[in-house]
């Protein structure tokens, strides 16, 4: 995916014990006098180290934002917002990156919810940006206005934390989320999934896992009609609504090979006007981009979302999303009944 501007290790049964030919009992036994042979005849030879991990959080004296702080109340007075860094090692020069910073609620039990999520470089690191402000505008909503009984289809991630806000049935929140590794990290996702499971509970995958969430989001990158069918089907009977963000789509392009090819551009513009649409519209133009729509990055600077592929524009997620080339409230099977900053929320009917 092109980008612009700008091991949990499982012990491993032995050759024999998996054929059946040597008893558990026996396998530890042999094991262990072959390793003690081992090390009395060639003294050099030492057990591998264990990896190095690819990151570990820190929590930070700074204040949390007052959305998040308001997120952590909602979840129960327990929860305490906190700030934290996520911390990469560095080059071998004692620097340590941070290649994103969160803000999350803690109970005293150790349990923690992801608030607030921003990566620090021009793509995303492990997931899309979570902005708390939007957060708490999209718990209000599904709690002022949702149906009683509704079931909701989103990412997993987000399903889990909102499972804990808003009364709905989410399908998708016991799957694994599917993280975007970044590329240094790329041989070793495992065992940055293993870290993302420690910190936050849920599971965690480098990459698209399951049954539920393949059958997702192949129905977004579906055509739009019939991605909209597949979307109830798995929805089942009763209320149901898809919930998807702007940065889903470049998001998409990260976890699924050779689909939505994406770029970005920030611009200098604080506020959106005529002349940043033209901007935008002739950047995109410039470089063979098929659609562009606008959103903020998480530091709230105006930035251009640009897919490359015009065959791309037709998928049901690019059709839910305000780029240029959009239906928004015209997909047969959809209805757009909320939106707010990167988030829109559509009734799924029937097709």
């Amino acid at each position: 995916m092109a980008v612009q501007d700008q091991d949990s290790f499982r012990p491993q049964r032995s050759w024999l014990a998996r054929r059946g030919l040597l008893r558990p009992g026996l396998a530890a036994v042999l094991l262990a006098t072959l390793a003690a042979v081992g090390l009395t005849l060639w003294p050099g030879v030492r057990p591998a180290p264990p990896p190095a991990p690819t990151h570990e959080y820190r929590l930070l004296d700074a204040p949390p934002s007052a959305a998040a702080v308001t997120l952590a109340g909602m979840l129960g007075e327990q929860f305490e917002a906190r700030a934290l860094e996520l911390h990469a090692p560095g080059d071998g020069s004692g620097e340590v990156a941070v290649p994103a910073r969160a803000e999350a609620a803690f109970a005293p039990d150790g349990t923690a919810y992801l608030l607030g999520w921003q990566s620090q470089g021009p793509q995303p690191v492990l997931r899309r940006d979570i902005r708390p402000e939007e957060e708490l505008r999209l718990v209000e909503a599904l709690a002022r206005y949702l149906p009683e009984g509704s079931t909701i289809l989103a990412m997993p991630e987000l399903s889990r934390r909102l499972a804990a806000l808003a009364p709905a049935a989410w399908p998708l929140a016991p799957g694994a989320e599917p993280l975007a590794i970044p590329a240094p990290w790329q041989r070793r996702g495992d065992a940055a999934a293993a870290v993302e499971v420690a910190q936050w509970g849920g599971p965690a995958a480098p990459g698209i896992t399951g049954e539920r969430l393949p059958a997702f989001i192949d129905a977004l990158l579906a055509e739009d009609v019939h991605g909209a069918a597949r979307l109830r089907v798995l929805a089942g009977a009763g209320e149901a609504y898809v919930l998807v963000h702007l940065e889903d789509a470049f998001q998409l392009g990260l976890l699924r090979e050779g689909r939505m090819d994406m770029a970005r551009r920030t611009f200098a513009a604080s506020t959106f006007s005529h002349d940043l649409a033209r901007e935008a519209r002739a950047w995109g133009a410039a470089n063979d981009h098929a659609a562009w729509a606008i959103d903020r990055s998480g530091d709230g600077r105006l930035r251009g979302q640009y897919l490359a592929d015009s065959a791309e524009t037709a998928t049901l997620i690019a059709q839910l999303l305000p780029f240029n080339t959009s239906r928004l409230d015209a997909v047969p099977g959809l209805r757009l009944v909320w939106q707010s900053g990167g988030y829109w929320l559509y009734r799924i009917g029937d097709v």
